[in-house]
């Protein structure tokens, strides 16, 4: 069976209701660690907590209410790696100037380091596990999004639908030296990582 990777029309265009947004996520964690988890998306995302008591919060970066809430319930356990479940939700930044300055702030005022950064090719993203090695991206489109069944259409992604690892120092490096976001939001050529070298989680 051929791959093939499109842009499928919208369930508007399909003539379907959907929902309007997606709105928020829910992280239960122990009891003790909601101060802990709060602070790390808040940190992270640059938000406020919109409320936040011993046992639950929410916290916004934008006019949405709450965007992540972190619940603490008795008789949570630890993570355990490699277990069904949600594997990461990803964050999308305007463009690659705002990226990489969300990366030195993260790493240089609070030593919060991507665990893994790859150019999927539709997106340049780092990833990053929080206290509860919960699993974040931060990313931006390296298309335009009038441009993504074009894209899609290429045969790129379906060649390669992993990536090409990059190292993030480098290309802060470039972009202040002035190479534009175009050329490097391009993916290069290179051989995609094994699956093993994902962080795990």
């Amino acid at each position: 069976m051929s791959v093939v990777a499109r842009m499928p029309k919208t369930a508007k265009e399909r003539g379907r209701i959907a929902p309007k947004k997606l709105a928020h996520f829910v992280l239960r964690t122990k009891m003790d660690r909601v101060p802990l988890i709060l602070d790390w998306y808040k940190r992270v995302l640059e938000g406020e907590a919109m409320m936040e008591t011993p046992m639950i919060g929410f916290v916004t970066y934008d006019n949405e209410h709450h965007r992540v809430a972190v619940l603490g319930l008795p008789g949570v356990t630890d993570h355990v790696d490699m277990t069904c479940g949600l594997h990461h939700v990803a964050f999308t930044y305007t463009n690659l100037k705002d990226l990489l300055h969300t990366y030195d702030r993260l790493k240089n005022e609070h030593d919060i380091k991507p665990q893994f950064c790859i150019n999927h090719g539709p997106t340049t993203s780092m990833y990053y596990f929080d206290p509860d090695k919960n699993q974040i991206e931060l990313q931006v489109d390296n298309v335009p999004e009038e441009k993504f069944a074009e894209y899609f259409a290429n045969g790129e992604f379906t060649q390669n639908p992993i990536g090409i690892k990059f190292d993030p120092e480098v290309l802060n490096a470039r972009l202040r030296a002035g190479e534009s976001e175009e050329v490097l939001l391009k993916r290069p050529n290179g051989v995609p990582p094994d699956l093993t070298e994902f962080p795990i989680n």
